[in-house]
């Protein structure tokens, strides 16, 4: 049985990886060449719906999908419950964005949010539309058809808003790529995830999944809160360009640690789940998530600090120059992302949401810092805050994590520094090479090979670990697939 959820949980990593990296990996050129045609005016204004839509979506799943992920059994009964609850949530939410769009556009004084809203909002009820069609893939550890569904959609989606950019529809081009991405993944999933709703609906079940996932609704609510709150106020305070900067270097970004984390996460949550009652075996499991994780954000989101010059100038170009600065010092409090949505996952497997609230309360209340050094400061001030602030949440992570599964916070750092200390020293080398006298793609093309170099001599040569071994492995074997 520990063979075959270790083949399982292998799987499901390499088609989560396929999902971001080619699915998402697709939005994020759509996303470049978007930056070349559009000015950041357009991704600053994108960027101040982000907290109402972003906590509007939250919302609509209202935790169920984790609920039903975690839960041993679950039967028609509570995906039908699960999906017309959603879909009601969905519209109501849709009907309020719809009616307080007028004062979030005079809040910001920007008029034409309105319609972006209105428009942007009908993704909250997409996104209903394929929660449940999700949850039922996920607890078969099925990603490969999320992943295809992730790549069609994407290119679709990307084509049709690059036509609409090149024709001058500016801020709207951006909202229509991410409405229609959704779109067409609903449309797949529903084709190829075999759960059709029928007419039942459950009371029971509904309280049932409001008694895990109602707190995991609140943790996600509040998390968001902490991640959005800093361009909402960037948005009021400054102008909607500078928003757009900050934006921007936030996408870089997250295109590292969000994405992932969220393989990590929606790989290793099930898994986590099926062995909750087997203590031993499930730290085992964390501790081994937490080093891969580690082995791979830690050298992306370094490196794309090191990096962050060549990369931002050669991809999207000189309008973008302040978008360096801010990445760099992003990255920083970006290397505790993964560390933190680790800890927060396997807190949740073991059936304990509501010690995640309190840690999502947590870490809310420390934004109050950053907010107040960006508004009486600098969005730099604001910045550098955020990197003290997400060290200290991340230690009240590792700190539960410690209680709840005898998993020290030195054991935890004494596995992660290792990793941290050849991600360190290949971004070192890496950013020496950004002084060369030669054009950015130049330059940019050298730190790669110079950062790939040095990594894999150093876990070949000096540091060897099974992490490594496994992901190299797993790396090789896509490649005698693919001939």
């Amino acid at each position: 049985m520990e063979n075959n959820l270790k083949e399982k949980t292998a799987r499901g990593v390499k088609w989560g990886f396929i999902d971001n990296i080619a699915g998402t990996g697709i939005i994020a050129v759509v996303n470049l060449v978007l930056a070349r045609i559009l000015s950041p005016r357009e991704f600053g204004l994108m960027g101040m719906t982000a907290i109402f839509i972003t906590l509007s979506s939250y919302l609509v799943d209202s935790g169920f999908s984790a609920a039903l992920t975690r839960r041993k059994n679950i039967g028609e009964k509570d995906l039908n419950t699960a999906f017309y609850f959603n879909l009601l949530t969905a519209a109501a939410l849709y009907l309020a964005l719809y009616f307080t769009a007028p004062l979030i556009s005079g809040f910001f004084g920007q008029p034409v949010l309105t319609g972006v809203i209105r428009i942007l909002g009908l993704s909250l009820i997409v996104t209903a539309l394929c929660l449940v069609q999700r949850v039922v893939l996920t607890r078969k550890i099925d990603f490969r058809t999320q992943a295809m569904a992730s790549v069609v959609s994407s290119v679709l989606s990307g084509a049709l808003s690059i036509w609409m950019a090149l024709s001058g529809y500016g801020v709207w081009s951006l909202v229509v790529l991410q409405l229609s991405r959704l779109g067409f993944i609903t449309l797949i999933l529903w084709v190829c995830s075999g759960w059709m709703p029928s007419f039942l609906f459950s009371l029971r079940s509904l309280r049932e999944m409001f008694s895990f996932g109602g707190r995991m609704l609140l943790t996600a609510v509040i998390s968001t809160l902490w991640s959005e709150i800093y361009g909402f106020v960037i948005g009021k305070v400054y102008a909607p360009s500078v928003l757009g900067q900050y934006s921007r270097a936030d996408k870089f970004r997250n295109m590292v640690t969000s994405n992932i984390s969220t393989v990590m996460q929606r790989v290793t949550y099930p898994v986590l789940a099926m062995i909750s009652d087997e203590k031993e075996r499930q730290g085992r499991a964390y501790r081994k998530i937490l080093r891969t994780t580690v082995l791979i954000s830690f050298t992306a989101v370094l490196g794309l600090a090191a990096i962050s010059e060549s990369f931002v100038l050669t991809l999207i170009g000189e309008q973008w120059i302040p978008a360096v600065g801010y990445l760099r010092i992003m990255c920083l409090s970006g290397l505790f992302i993964p560390l933190m949505i680790c800890s927060s996952n396997i807190i949740n497997a073991d059936g304990r949401s509501d010690v995640t609230l309190y840690l999502e309360i947590f870490k809310t209340v420390l934004a109050v810092f950053p907010v107040l050094a960006g508004i009486f400061f600098s969005i730099e001030a604001l910045l550098w805050t955020t990197v003290a602030v997400s060290a200290a949440a991340y230690y009240a992570y590792a700190a539960v994590v410690s209680r709840m599964f005898g998993y020290s916070v030195w054991q935890q750092l004494r596995d992660i520094a290792p990793f941290f200390a050849v991600s360190a020293v290949m971004a070192s080398v890496v950013f020496c090479f950004s002084f060369l006298p030669l054009p950015q793609w130049s330059v940019l093309l050298i730190q790669l090979a110079a950062g790939a170099a040095v990594v894999v001599f150093s876990y070949e040569f000096i540091y060897r670990n099974e992490e490594y071994s496994e992901a190299k492995a797993a790396v090789l074997n896509v490649f005698r697939k693919s001939k």
